[in-house]
């Protein structure tokens, strides 16, 4: 349980100041799309560099080695009506990415978790906890007529984890193109899911968990984010996918605010389709509000 704890004291490590003199682990982002070795940079405690972070949109940055990928985030005070008793859960990403090979290959990883804190008649469960490794190419052209333009080709992997019949598990190709300006990034992914076998016996580790996942995922996702007023600290997100061949799909809209240097806080809405891998194919409804470190 050390890690949990560990996520909680986020805001006191947010609104503390480090030590500098620890080493740099990002680096300048290149423009041409090459990996240069940039020089070292004097101070560098890793919350100066969570605080460079925080003007970048996250998700489509190319520094070398590592960095943060997508939003990372602790909400530690959620509610969502489909879960009545069980309704206030803790909810925390934390995503990275690393560059490999002086190239503009990464891997990245995801780990997203729904903990019953509040819930001590059952020993604060975690109720889902979704596990996401990706390996994907991303291309900046640098075009003359469009040089905001990039896209990202590659697979993923994601899971839960669990044993059947709670498994859940899909894996895909997924291609991806975004538009970053100077306030606002237009993000569009699209996938192919690669096929498994549902034919197999019930209690077969190889057998599709979840055959079903396209009816309320879709094929894609259209993710928007806008940088507000004048500072451009504020920022609005939002996401929607879906199936429109069956209705279902899913809408998060998240606002943040400066809360200090190196966090925001945050405000999350949910409703719709596959907030985790458990839920794929139930609709949920949930609001939080907490704190960001990237996004």
């Amino acid at each position: 349980m050390r890690a949990p704890f560990l996520l909680l004291a986020l805001p006191i490590l947010a609104w503390a100041q480090s030590p500098s003199g620890a080493p740099d682990i990002v680096g300048p982002e290149t423009q041409d799309g090459d990996c240069a070795v940039p020089a070292p940079q004097r101070s560098g405690s890793v919350f100066d560099n969570l605080r460079r972070e925080t003007d970048a949109f996250t998700l489509v940055n190319t520094k070398r080695g590592l960095s943060f990928h997508r939003p990372i985030y602790l909400l530690p005070v959620t509610w969502s009506p489909e879960y009545h008793s069980e309704a206030s859960e803790v909810l925390f990403q934390i995503s990275l990415k690393q560059r490999l090979f002086n190239r503009n290959l990464f891997f990245g990883y995801t780990q997203r978790s729904f903990w019953q804190l509040y819930n001590g008649n059952d020993s604060r469960p975690f109720r889902e906890t979704n596990y996401n490794p990706e390996l994907f190419y991303r291309w900046k052209p640098q075009w003359r007529w469009l040089p905001e333009l990039g896209f990202d080709i590659g697979a993923d992997h994601e899971s839960n984890g669990k044993e059947l019949p709670d498994s859940r598990s899909w894996n895909r190709i997924i291609g991806a193109a975004y538009y970053e300006g100077e306030r606002q990034l237009l993000h569009l992914r699209l996938w192919y899911r690669i096929p498994e076998n549902e034919n197999r016996p019930a209690d077969d580790p190889k057998r599709d968990d979840n055959p079903d996942i396209h009816r309320y995922y879709g094929y894609g996702e259209l993710r928007l984010q806008r940088k507000l007023f004048g500072d451009a600290q504020h920022m609005l997100a939002m996401m929607a996918r879906g199936n429109p061949a069956t209705g279902k799909g899913a809408f998060e809209l998240v606002y943040s605010a400066p809360f200090s240097d190196y966090a925001f806080w945050s405000v999350y809405l949910w409703n719709g389709y596959g907030e985790s891998l458990i839920d794929y194919n139930r609709s949920v409804t949930r609001v939080g509000i907490g704190l960001m470190l990237a996004r």
